[in-house]
């Protein structure tokens, strides 16, 4: 059981410098247009995908929640959105998004996960475990939601998707806080 937490370790740790290594390279142009929802490395197994994003107004400290999930062909399984009220920061209501995915996915009983979120500064957070002070709570269920010895999940990565190549979350998200102000009087 040790060796299998070892390798788990050792993966996580070569797919986050990879990505590192690529955040660096300046982007090329390509004539295929790219596939918004296209892995950036081939997952060792068959996962779902799920694109998470969120849109803040600071002046209502409210946020718009939104993930859509994919198969490993783009096509989409479900999506979802989730207003939320007394929301810190914009990086606070990036994680709410991805905690609202997660619960969602297992709602669904997906139990291969690979979650894409925008935000290089939370998705570096999560993956180093070391929260920053205000996201404690929320990256703690997070952790619990993915590594719990009682998880849903038999296998979930997390990494960062480029925001140009998060639409459809973006949008979702968007919806959603708009949809607050339709509400108001």
């Amino acid at each position: 059981m040790r060796v299998l937490n070892q390798l788990e370790i050792l993966l996580k740790a070569i797919l986050a410098v990879k990505e590192w290594e690529r955040a660096q390279l300046p982007p090329h142009k390509t004539d295929k247009a790219p596939s918004n929802l296209r892995p950036s490395y081939e997952s060792p197994i068959t996962a779902t995908l799920c694109n998470t994003d969120a849109s803040y107004r600071a002046s209502t400290k409210t946020a718009g929640l939104g993930w859509i999930f994919t198969d490993e062909s783009a096509v989409e399984i479900e999506r979802g959105s989730l207003l939320q009220q007394h929301v810190s920061s914009p990086i606070m209501a990036e994680a709410l998004a991805i905690r609202e995915a997660l619960t969602h996915a297992i709602s669904l009983n997906l139990t291969h996960i690979w979650l894409r979120s925008d935000s290089q500064e939370l998705v570096r957070a999560i993956t180093a475990r070391r929260p920053p002070v205000e996201l404690h709570g929320v990256l703690s269920d997070i952790d619990l939601l993915v590594n719990a010895s009682s998880s849903s999940f038999s296998f979930c990565h997390i990494s960062f998707i480029s925001r140009n190549l998060n639409g459809p979350a973006n949008l979702i998200a968007k919806a959603c806080l708009a949809s607050c102000n339709e509400r108001r009087p």
